[in-house]
């Protein structure tokens, strides 16, 4: 089983609304970035150095929510009410 730890913790800012960003690094020296945006819903991005997982994190991020707002608006779910995620 993979061990991993949690290397940083930040938050962004996106559309009105603070999202969590936690890296972690597995035993097999793989970093990757957590946020969860729901229920059940994560967006999870790798990369071969904290920084690198960050920055790929920080800039996928508004996409991935973005993206979740049309489906859910498109399927006729009630808007969330927006605040902080953590």
């Amino acid at each position: 089983m993979d061990e991993e730890m949690l290397l940083h913790s930040t938050e962004l800012e996106v559309n009105g609304e603070t999202f969590s960003i936690n890296i972690f690094c597995s035993s097999a020296g793989r970093f990757f970035a957590k946020t969860c945006l729901g229920e059940d819903d994560y967006i999870i991005t790798d990369g071969s150095s904290l920084p690198e997982t960050l920055q790929k994190h920080e800039n996928l991020l508004p996409l991935a929510i973005g993206t979740r707002e049309l489906t859910q608006s498109y399927l006729g779910y009630p808007r969330r009410p927006r605040g902080r995620r953590v």
